[in-house]
């Protein structure tokens, strides 16, 4: 594989950027956040007008009714989608398809949700070719079209079953930034089953990398608006930015952003080469961590004002620690990191590999 053809695993098309930077800014303002999470609903005017530019199918293969691109630019789409705190199913429903995809199931029109995609997260069994069962807290699922389970079947296979709306009922809840998460109890027998070829390990991983891109969009904005906010306010006659105090928090902001993007650049490089293993646990833990400390961050350098209702940073901290609820790495996430660690000759080496390299054997 050429520089030219790595590079292009890595970097999103410029015009769909400028497309995605335009759509967000325009149609994702502050004021339409609120009214989605005081409505605890999906705001179905927006998620048309996603879909009338087809944002939702970026980065899914054409074979798969998607309108094609690289990982690169649906990571691009879910960052920029996260930096605005964006309340539509754009996370779940990009993951859904391209496990129904994998799988050569054919996806329901309208948007799509997702259970199972994370590992600690509980889900029925396929059992002679039926799911049935509860699963908690499925994003959007009273509104989606279907809910994806990623799941095992009785033999052990990883299969994907599609549940459409019909099949299953919720129990309404929403967590704490106003995103519905109703439990699901699914007891028609009418699921669509697919096995998932190769293992859900490279799907997880995918999820992963793209899960992470949302919280890495999140953590930049919380770096854009600290900024902006501490070299506007003035005390003492002087913008609070100037105190040494605040720069500390600015600091940690601009950092965690930074390193957050670059983690979830490079996983998805690796991922798209066919490796990945090292660089998406890695990636994971720090891109969570950079996203709580930010959030905290953030809030000390705003003070007050960073609580109330008419101020913009408590939709984007809200949002960071229900991601981080429901998407929570277990303990084993962190044990791999240490095992591949001690497995490798020296922690540079892991680091500073070429994704095709591989592992070292553990």
């Amino acid at each position: 594989m050429s520089a030219t053809d790595e590079r292009s695993l890595v970097a999103p098309d410029p015009e769909i950027v400028e497309l995605l930077t335009d759509f967000f800014a325009r149609e994702v303002t502050p004021e339409v956040v609120d009214a989605a999470e005081r409505a605890g609903a999906l705001p179905r005017e927006l998620w048309e007008r996603a879909e009338a530019v087809e944002i939702p199918w970026i980065g899914i293969a054409e074979e798969h009714g998607g309108v094609g691109g690289t990982s690169a630019d649906a990571v691009a789409m879910l960052q920029l989608a996260g930096h605005r705190a964006t309340p539509l199913p754009l996370l779940e429903h990009h993951v859904a398809v391209t496990l129904l995809g994998r799988a050569g199931v054919e996806p329901v029109a309208g948007p799509l949700t997702l259970a199972g995609a994370s590992t600690h997260e509980p889900v029925p069994q396929v059992v002679d070719g039926v799911l049935s069962g509860e699963i908690q807290a499925v994003p959007w699922a009273g509104e989606a079209a279907g809910v994806v389970v990623l799941t095992t079947d009785q033999t052990g296979r990883d299969v994907v079953v599609l549940v459409r709306r019909e099949d299953y009922t919720v129990a309404a809840a929403t967590d704490m930034a106003g995103i519905p998460g109703p439990r699901v109890r699914v007891d028609s027998p009418s699921g669509i089953v697919g096995e998932l070829v190769g293992g859900a390990a490279p799907l997880r991983r995918h999820a992963e990398v793209m899960r992470s891109a949302v919280l890495a969009g999140l953590t930049q904005r919380l770096y854009d608006i600290t900024a902006r906010y501490v070299s506007e306010r003035r005390q003492f006659g002087k913008p609070v930015g100037s105190f040494q105090s605040v720069q500390v928090h600015v600091v940690g902001l601009a950092q965690a952003a930074a390193m957050s993007t670059l983690g979830v650049e490079r996983a998805a490089g690796a991922v798209a080469l066919g490796a990945g293993e090292f660089e998406v646990d890695a990636m994971t833990v720090v891109v969570e961590q950079n996203a709580a400390r930010a959030a905290a961050a953030a809030h000390q350098a705003h003070g007050a004002i960073g609580m109330t209702r008419e101020y913009p940073l408590q939709q984007v901290t809200r949002r960071v620690h229900s991601m981080l609820q429901v998407w929570a790495p277990s303990c084993d996430v962190q044990a791999r990191v240490g095992r591949m660690v001690l497995a490798s000759p020296s922690l540079s080496e892991l680091v500073a590999r070429h994704p095709e390299e591989g592992l070292p054997s553990t």
